[in-house]
């Protein structure tokens, strides 16, 4: 059992989401914890995987570091944490206060997951007319943007079309978070090539920071939020995705009735090991 830091047993989160606690630091700035939960088809599993948080935070750092260039984010880059929580410092962030801005913003390069799905059914994905054969993990002509409420704890995001995405916060601000999603998938979708793996989809969150500029927050491009697979596995007839697929076929396959359950080590193992993998190859740590 790992050893729980005195700051948060004397502090009570500010915010608990599925995967992750916010807590106060200052007037200004709150520390990011995220646990080693997993969660799938919107439902948090109590059962822990070791190292899973630490592996998100590290993945999230890189690319936050590495995207700066094209869009301000909410870290903060300082080693304050390691002595205020030594125990928790590698799955926590140090981040400045932000609004949340209430929407996901979706991209898919690739046609692939519930997308393929609803293509296959209706010949669209959401409100976007795609263009016809086409086959699972098929590149797009160019990313498509597909965004969604962010639903409560709880609750379910639900699709949302760019109009009606317009409708709740703005066509303004809905145009310029669709225009940075797209550069920042772009860049990071040339970066994961040169490592030997293809971002298929990705989501992003933003808010307004305190001088009601809008940046990035959340994660980015980790596995929990992002759909990784070897470029080489890509047309393959089984392909062995890098994020929480791996995890979603298990429970299908054991017929998952929406109950907590044990996951098996073998398991836990196996998607460590996937996300231990995309850090290695993006990074080359």
């Amino acid at each position: 059992m790992a050893l729980i830091d005195e700051y948060f047993l004397e502090n009570k989160p500010t915010f608990s989401g599925k995967i992750r606690e916010a807590y106060n630091y200052n007037d200004d700035q709150l520390i990011i914890k995220t646990s080693n939960k997993i969660s799938a088809y919107d439902f948090v599993f109590e059962d822990e995987l070791p190292e899973k948080g630490a592996l998100l935070t590290k993945i999230s750092k890189y690319w936050f570091k590495k995207t700066g260039h094209i869009i301000d984010n909410h870290m903060i880059d300082s080693n304050e944490l390691e002595q205020l929580v030594p125990n928790s410092h590698e799955r926590c962030i140090l981040v400045k206060k932000c609004k949340p801005i209430r929407i996901e913003a979706i991209v898919r390069g690739y046609i692939s997951g519930s997308a393929y799905k609803q293509y296959l059914k209706s010949g669209m994905i959401g409100d976007i007319d795609i263009k016809q054969n086409m086959q699972l993990n098929d590149k797009f002509d160019s990313p498509i943007f597909t965004p969604s409420t962010k639903a409560a704890v709880g609750d379910k995001d639900q699709n949302i079309s760019l109009s009606e995405m317009y409708e709740i916060i703005g066509k303004d601000v809905a145009e310029y978070i669709k225009n940075k999603s797209f550069e920042l998938y772009n860049y990071a979708h040339e970066h994961a090539l040169s490592k030997g793996l293809t971002l298929i989809d990705t989501k992003f969150e933003f808010g307004y920071d305190e001088n009601k500029k809008i940046i990035l927050i959340d994660e980015i491009f980790t596995p929990d939020c992002s759909r990784y697979c070897l470029t080489n596995d890509l047309k393959q007839k089984n392909v062995n995705y890098f994020d929480k697929q791996y995890f979603r076929d298990y429970l299908k396959s054991i017929k998952w009735d929406n109950d907590q359950i044990s996951i098996p080590d073998k398991i836990k193992k196996s998607i460590i090991s996937r996300y231990s993998d995309v850090f290695g190859m993006l990074t080359n740590e």
